[in-house]
């Protein structure tokens, strides 16, 4: 059995198996159905050198259902990040089948090949195109092109609402929450990366087959991104909850000008010298309460304990105070963390936890993004 076809039946083992364990979470995780779908895709698609091996009397089938295929990957993508970044329960909705339409597309050009004469499909899939009739198998030929042509276009259209969508959505975790940490959805972006990273590889290989003149590429290196990425992506999906989701309530009954959100500050009735008030109380207790050790301290937490409308904090941090809610915290973190890293010789984790951080990492990079170095460097300076 050849590397490919292993890796092309590990990587439907691992989908099989990751859709298992989703499936008994669709009730109350609707946004897993869509990764669902796009792991059932990838493992499809990692069985075509089994089939090319030795199914030859299915590889038309095959080539035909792939437009489908294809068609579906960056939708279903985007379904499932589009659930995992709602500030709402999200729920599948008869809208969302819009995504689909290239894919019916797909599919009927995958039925017109099916109808053509066996040797017109292979003058379609392996001739020039000297070689091609005038009328029926050109026309095919066009469907054939064109359908590429759409699933590149869909799919850098695709990755540039994922990616923006991820940017806005960072900034929305921002002015709710003081710890990013199992939320920011990095991993996504690495993902993607070698998602795409397996598709040029996959390009350069046709292409090379197509052109003689061209060095040969190995096919198997598409093929194990292709793993990776089905493992990586199912690692993560797993274990990872919507940010918003304990705050889905509160976002409703009190909603938050976002970055996504309709509501904007200019319908406030908050005033400037109403806005100057709040903030003064802000900051005297954050001290004075010592807030900021809270590490699971979010912007509704704060609105009960101060007994001020979150909208109202909300619109004084970013307007008049001119930070969010996650800077305005971190900074008395990091303020006190100097205090500390000047004055005990307690380890740098140890601070961290005790000026509100939940891990050492996020400690490292708001300590620098604020001081302009790390931890252990600016105690070293201090203390000589």
């Amino acid at each position: 059995m050849s590397p490919e076809i292993i890796l092309g039946l590990i990587t439907f083992g691992i989908a099989i198996f990751v859709v298992s364990l989703l499936a008994t979470r669709i009730k109350d995780r609707a946004y897993v159905v869509p990764f669902m779908v796009f792991l059932m895709v990838q493992g499809v698609v990692g069985l075509e050198p089994l089939v090319f091996a030795h199914f030859a009397q299915l590889e038309l089938y095959y080539i035909a259902i792939s437009g489908v295929l294809w068609m579906l990957i960056m939708p279903c993508i985007w379904l499932y990040i589009e659930g995992l970044t709602a500030t709402y329960r999200w729920q599948l909705k008869r809208a969302h089948l819009l995504h689909a339409v290239l894919a019916l597309f797909g599919a009927i050009v995958g039925a017109v090949v099916l109808c053509l004469p066996s040797e017109s499909q292979f003058k379609i899939f392996y001739a020039d195109d000297a070689q091609l009739k005038a009328g029926v198998e050109q026309f095919s030929a066009i469907l054939v092109a064109s359908l590429f042509l759409l699933w590149l276009v869909q799919s850098s259209l695709y990755i540039y609402k994922i990616f923006r969508q991820l940017k806005n959505y960072r900034a929305d975790l921002r002015q709710v929450f003081t710890n990013e940490t199992h939320k920011s959805l990095y991993w996504i972006n690495v993902t993607l990366c070698l998602l795409i990273g397996s598709w040029v590889w996959l390009l350069m290989v046709l292409f090379s087959n197509f052109n003689e003149k061209i060095r040969f590429v190995s096919d198997v290196i598409p093929l194990v991104l292709n793993l990776v990425v089905v493992w990586f992506f199912s690692i993560q999906a797993l274990r990872q909850r919507p940010a918003f989701e304990t705050v889905y309530q509160k976002l409703a009954e009190e909603p938050i000008d976002l970055a996504r959100s309709k509501i904007k500050y200019q319908r406030s009735a908050l005033g400037d010298a109403q806005s100057q008030r709040i903030a003064d109380k802000l900051n005297n207790a954050l001290v004075s309460d010592a807030l900021y050790l809270n590490n699971e301290l979010t912007l509704y937490k704060l609105s009960i304990h101060l007994n001020i409308p979150a909208h109202y904090i909300s619109q004084t941090l970013n307007q008049t105070m001119k930070t969010s809610f996650f800077e305005w915290v971190n900074r008395s973190r990091i303020e006190a963390a100097q205090v500390r890293l000047s004055n005990t010789n307690d380890s740098v984790l140890d601070i961290a936890m005790a000026v509100g951080f939940n891990s050492r990492s996020a400690f490292y990079s708001a300590f620098k993004q604020q001081v302009g170095s790390t931890p252990s460097a600016y105690r070293k300076r201090e203390n000589k």
